[in-house]
């Protein structure tokens, strides 16, 4: 399967009955799918885990930690956390949705199997038991149907250098890597997209917060502070991609994350981003 052959866009929101399980079949509950008829395995995420002791959130290193599936007791590597577990060997891609209403959930991207550590987490009876984090990368993304492929395999060193120009930047936040490539070789490319993403959006910035459009409020030792912001996944970040991240001033930042018009004013830097990032 190559990437034209499903047809979901990061950032866009879709019935998950009719879009997704009436087209490719699956478990229509839950939080993992694993449809018979398609290589493909979908993960789905929202506030309402967080009963079940389903703790989803993306770290500092650009890692997500996802939990896996089992709601009482010990969970086991079995059905869906078997099927994250082995999706490479099986040549299935996992694809990421977040609920944002009853049935409707927005894609966040593809994603791929880099790990995972057991810790205690509370089931849903508050009884602690071992829960399965699995630590997931996010592959350079489709957003909003267009197809964007890195012109390099790999960076060998996270480290960039603080010369790099916004176009520079933007490859190396799309930059993909061998699927043959070790898991420590994924993980440091992921934490080399993160902070190429990071930079990007501050350089892109020039200094003024992409929000208000009011000059950063004032400089830091790295130059006028501003703080990213991914416009998808209010809770905690976001998939990486230039075209899914603003600079903002603080005061934009809690904006967009505690107003009671939150969701209305990521709608507007969503727009605002879709033009800029067509320039």
């Amino acid at each position: 399967m190559n990437i034209y052959e499903f047809p979901f866009a990061v950032g866009q929101v879709y019935n998950r009955r009719r879009d997704i399980h009436g087209r490719y079949s699956g478990q229509t509950q839950g939080g993992i799918s694993t449809p018979t008829s398609a290589q493909l395995i979908f993960l789905f995420i929202g506030e309402s885990g967080s009963a079940y002791g389903y703790e989803d959130s993306f770290r500092p290193d650009g890692i997500f930690w996802y939990t896996g599936e089992g709601q009482v007791g010990d969970m086991q590597m079995i059905r869906g956390n078997d099927a994250i577990f082995k999706h490479q060997a099986k040549k299935k891609r996992l694809l990421l949705f977040e609920y944002v209403a009853k049935d409707q959930v927005r894609f966040l991207g593809e994603v791929e199997y880099l790990g995972h550590h057991i810790e205690e987490r509370a089931d849903r009876n508050d009884d602690l038991r071992d829960a399965f984090i699995f630590h997931l990368g996010f592959l350079p993304p489709i957003f909003l149907g267009q197809v964007e492929q890195a012109t390099n395999a790999y960076a060998n060193s996270t480290q960039l250098s603080s010369k790099l120009s916004l176009s520079e930047l933007r490859g190396l936040a799309l930059e993909s890597i061998a699927s043959d490539a070790t898991l420590e070789q994924k993980r440091a490319n992921v934490t080399c997209r993160t902070e190429a993403i990071r930079r990007y959006a501050q350089l892109r910035a020039s200094g003024t917060c992409e929000g208000c459009k009011v000059k950063a409020p004032f400089r830091s030792k790295r130059g006028p502070y501003l703080e990213v912001h991914h416009v998808f996944r209010l809770a905690d970040g976001g998939p990486d991609h230039p075209a899914n991240v603003v600079a903002l001033c603080p005061n934009c930042h809690r904006h967009a994350h505690y107003s009671d018009d939150a969701v209305s004013f990521n709608a507007r830097l969503i727009e605002w981003l879709a033009t800029r990032e067509q320039e």
